[in-house]
């Protein structure tokens, strides 16, 4: 290509021009030898120059191409090495994971447990959907958050279950001990001791500690629970106390959308059924054991 080069004479335009011009000017007239060589020479040349640059251009192109599919393929297997959380699945049976940490999770079927890759960091995060038991390794500078659905159980080192299904939210504790809070709610977080269980009952505005029962046991009008309800409604919070107590509520019909807020870190079904009455300003009649009446 390079002797080609040589041997074809420099692009003119201003004598092309000429040519072009007279070609146009005289159709009839035919080119002398000398006119048509040069003509044709450059022709060839500029065609020569087009073929060049359409590889350059496609060289080019390609190249960016596969330096593209390059950066992507690095790009994803940084992110999946680096970036890309954990996630384990209980799929047909529980599973019993280790964590980085030295903490155990034993998932229940169908559960799964999301852990992101800086983890253990400053705090140690794990995000779960179902239910797990979790034996944490003891770190007092960093706190075990376990980001449930609408909840967060934060513990420094303990043995715990946490149990979710629809919108009821759980948590057993075996061990030590753990904050219970609705996401976005940390200053109002519960402290759960030994054999206690937290629930919501199904409802974000109830929060309730008992002692922990065998799922077999029958409610107990006269145990003690902690209870706290922010703005309620009073047939939720009836619901509760009903469900925990064994006992059956009856409310004057006008007071279906009541709202109550209510704390009580120690009540028996009947301090509670005497806090609703005194909020509403109700007398309370008492059929038996366990059928309770307010009324004006």
């Amino acid at each position: 290509m390079e002797e080609k080069d040589k041997q074809l004479p420099r692009f003119d335009l201003k004598k092309d021009k000429e040519i072009w011009e007279d070609i146009l000017n005289n159709p009839v007239k035919s080119l002398t030898p000398e006119k048509e060589n040069v003509f044709l020479e450059n022709l060839y040349r500029q065609i020569d120059t087009y073929e060049r640059k359409k590889k350059q251009r496609r060289v080019r192109i390609y190249s960016t191409v596969a330096a593209t599919i390059i950066l992507t393929i690095v790009g994803l297997i940084g992110y999946n090495n680096f970036f890309k959380p954990d996630v384990y699945l209980a799929r047909s049976q529980s599973s019993e994971i280790k964590l980085a940490d030295g903490s155990v999770v034993i998932l229940s079927q169908g559960a799964k447990l999301t852990v992101e890759k800086s983890f253990p960091a400053d705090t140690r995060d794990v995000f779960l959907e179902g239910d797990a038991v979790f034996n944490v390794t003891k770190s007092k500078k960093h706190p075990f958050i376990v980001h449930g659905q609408g909840y967060e159980t934060r513990v420094l080192g303990t043995v715990f279950k946490v149990s979710q299904n629809g919108t009821t939210f759980n948590v057993d504790l075996f061990e030590g001990k753990v904050l219970v809070y609705r996401k976005g709610h940390s200053k109002e977080s519960i402290v759960l001791k030994p054999q206690q269980t937290f629930s919501n009952l199904g409802i974000p505005e109830v929060a309730s500690v008992t002692q922990t029962m065998d799922k077999k046991s029958a409610p107990i009008k006269d145990k003690s629970a902690a209870f706290t309800f922010d703005k309620c409604p009073i047939s939720d919070a009836v619901k509760v106390i009903e469900k925990t107590y064994g006992i059956t509520i009856h409310y004057p019909d006008e007071l279906e959308n009541a709202k109550i807020t209510l704390s009580l870190p120690n009540a028996t079904a009947e301090a509670l059924i005497q806090s609703l009455a005194t909020q509403f300003n109700l007398n309370i009649k008492q059929n038996n054991d366990s059928i309770f009446e307010l009324e004006k």
